[in-house]
């Protein structure tokens, strides 16, 4: 179901979890200051509670734009076709338009579904077609992609875990597109598994889908199991990979077995070898981000709740060098990363105090960019370039 909204106004979004509260929309006069330039950076703001906002960063100016649009306090983006995409998860499960040429207003809103809890959008511009990965449900969800009605659903419950007492959902999550060929993560988590915790169960799977007939057309396990974030695709020892933080037991469950592993696209084969382990790290791997075949980054946390920002060399595996480091005493966490196409690695500290984006020139021994983190009001989650 698709909700206009009128041009000059915004919506207002409610938190998610156990309360809402309202976002007060920006001054009319802020929203003339935002530019709408390819190189700036979009990032996705949260308080983890009544809710978020949408905010756009210059990197040249280092520093970001005021007001802008509100957001579900649970929520990713992404850039597509001209616009922004904003998924907003758990609780309000909603895809929300953003216009850059109006400032980055609400154009539009999709409803997607009570309590399904969308986690990532793919266009099919082509083809008008938008796929929609659904965590609490079994169906990939496709929409028009300009109306956002409903046109279609792949069914993927049969790919979700074989435990003693299967809850029927695959848990898929991140997506990318190849040609016409969508890959979709599946992380199989158990959730009435008796610890009462969500552990993988078995392996996780890679689904491609062919995006033109709407059906699966091949199925890869991954060499670790629970894949969290977006895959990000990146030339990595001269061809094209697909490349995952797989975190597996992590949380309440936490252990020393995941890493970050590869997806050759032209063999459609996993990488044997593991490109950066938890062992070497010294904690989860819960994003990365690769540069090229000898420099990766990666947010690790330990079972002491530490944070730490950690280069390594996906070509053996050895790490390289601790960019930044958060205390336990320190309320803070590492949120997403993102290497831009300028080089520009941006990284979200979401210290409760001074949150923030840390820059720093991958081209350049990861200097720093920015000596203190660059304020975005709230804390920041996720990150997308602003083009195509």
């Amino acid at each position: 179901m698709k909700k206009s909204i009128l041009s000059g106004f915004y919506l207002v979004l409610f938190g998610n979890f156990l309360f809402c509260s309202d976002l007060k929309r920006p001054p009319i006069w802020s929203l003339f200051l935002v530019s709408n330039i390819p190189t700036n950076i979009g990032i996705v703001t949260t308080d983890f509670g009544g809710g978020g906002r949408f905010k756009v960063m210059s990197p040249e100016l280092k520093s970001s734009y005021p007001g802008l649009t509100p957001i579900h306090s649970d929520a990713v983006a992404r850039f597509q076709n001209g616009k922004v995409y904003v998924v907003n998860r758990l609780g309000k499960d909603s895809i929300q338009i953003l216009d850059p040429n109006l400032s980055y207003q609400t154009t539009a809103e999709w409803s997607i579904g009570e309590a399904t809890n969308p986690q990532d959008i793919i266009l099919s511009v082509s083809h008008s077609k938008a796929f929609v990965s659904l965590y609490g449900s079994r169906f990939l969800r496709i929409l028009h992609s300009e109306t956002g009605s409903i046109i279609g659903n792949i069914d993927l419950g049969s790919y979700s875990e074989s435990s003693p007492s299967p809850d029927r959902l695959p848990e898929m999550v991140g997506m990318i597109s190849v040609g016409n060929s969508l890959y979709v993560c599946l992380q199989r988590l158990d959730r009435n598994d008796p610890s009462g915790y969500f552990p993988p169960y078995g392996r996780s799977l890679l689904v491609e889908i062919d995006m033109i007939a709407d059906q699966v057309i091949g199925t890869y396990e991954f060499p670790v199991p629970n894949p969290l974030g977006k895959p990000q695709f990146v030339k990595l020892f001269g061809e094209d990979h697909l490349v995952f933080a797989t975190a597996n037991r992590l949380g309440f469950l936490s252990a020393m077995d995941g890493g970050v592993t590869a997806f050759r696209l032209s063999s459609k084969t996993f990488l044997p070898g593991i490109l950066y382990d938890e062992k070497t790290a010294g904690g989860d791997i819960l994003a990365v981000q690769i540069a090229n075949d000898n420099l990766g980054y990666a947010s690790v946390l330990d079972a002491s709740f530490n944070k730490t920002l950690q280069v390594f060399n996906p070509s053996n595996g050895q790490k390289l060098n601790t960019l930044l480091s958060i205390p336990t005493s320190t309320d803070a966490s590492l949120s997403s990363l993102l290497i831009a196409r300028d080089g520009i690695l941006y990284v979200g500290n979401k210290e409760f105090e001074r949150p923030g984006v840390s820059m720093y020139d991958t081209k350049n021994n990861s200097n720093l960019l920015s000596p203190t983190p660059i304020s975005v009001d709230l804390q920041p989650f996720d990150f997308i370039e602003l083009s195509d």
